[in-house]
């Protein structure tokens, strides 16, 4: 972890989350998510009162707005969405319509000031796989064809 860290120019940042019944929280997709000016947190699952701060103080560092969610809302998968953008780059959130139903209508608002909302029924998935859209969808992060970081290539 530390080296891909180093390598992605990432911070790790560590903490213990567990759910209300005190099984370990598996993978953070599961409780938050972090776009590109916002972050979704269920911040009442990290059990250690200085990481939790730790986390908070991170994500409102970084200038992102932080958007709240509640341990239900979390097992309703709405710390599992994914912000993408379109070939015109046109931001947009996916999340599953399992996680739009389960925010509130604030919540939503606070999110459609940072893409269009687009949720999808991926019950099956939720029910029988355990996980929701960010589980399905894998993010690269790699350089422009063409750029230095890509070694000139095209």
């Amino acid at each position: 972890l530390g080296e891909f860290a180093r390598l992605a120019d990432y911070e790790v940042m560590a903490f213990s989350a567990a759910d209300a019944a005190g099984n370990p929280i598996y993978h953070t997709n599961v409780m938050m998510s972090i776009g590109s000016r916002f972050a979704v947190i269920c911040a009442d699952v990290i059990q250690d009162d200085a990481q939790r701060q730790a986390v908070l103080a991170a994500l409102a560092a970084s200038g992102r707005a932080v958007i709240g969610i509640t341990p239900r809302q979390m097992s309703g998968f709405a710390g599992n969405l994914l912000e993408l953008a379109t070939n015109t780059g046109e931001a947009v959130i996916l999340l599953s319509r399992t996680a739009a139903d389960a925010l509130s209508a604030r919540q939503l608002g606070s999110l459609e000031q940072y893409g269009r909302l687009v949720p999808v029924a991926v019950d099956t998935i939720e029910t029988s796989g355990g996980g929701s859209v960010r589980c399905m969808i894998a993010e690269i992060h790699l350089p422009l064809a063409g750029s230095p970081s890509a070694g000139g290539r095209s």
